[in-house]
């Protein structure tokens, strides 16, 4: 905690304020703080290495695996995950061809401007 004391020259000021900011941290809309979090140090160093993303997206492929297992695709509480891995499997699948799309336009400016380099990264891929 900082301990700020105000010249006299603001009387209308406290003399010292005593506050803490952001008790907790944030990732996008998302506020940690001791208020919702009972470890959100904890939580702040698992989101650093496995993303919110990365946890949903494991839980809900394990839900959908054994949904299937147990014939229950066509179950009113599982469609939507079903259709919600859908989904995200084809926003996957475009920014994967996005990727490819940019590389191949880079590899292509690369072979352009400078065919050593190119000679040099066809040699070292192996063809």
């Amino acid at each position: 905690m900082t301990d700020v004391t105000f010249p006299n020259f603001f009387p209308w000021l406290p003399q010292s304020v005593d506050q803490r900011f952001n008790n907790g941290w944030t990732f996008g809309n998302l506020h940690v703080t001791l208020a919702n979090s009972t470890a959100p140090e904890v939580e702040r160093e698992v989101v650093s290495k496995h993303s919110y993303g990365r946890q949903l997206g494991l839980l809900s492929d394990a839900v959908v695996a054994l949904a299937k297992q147990a014939g229950a695709t066509a179950d009113p509480s599982v469609e939507p995950l079903i259709r919600l891995a859908k989904e995200i499997d084809a926003i996957k699948a475009k920014a994967r061809r996005r990727r490819c799309d940019d590389l191949l336009d880079e590899l292509k400016a690369l072979k352009r401007s400078n065919p050593r380099q190119w000679a040099e990264l066809v040699k070292a891929v192996g063809n």
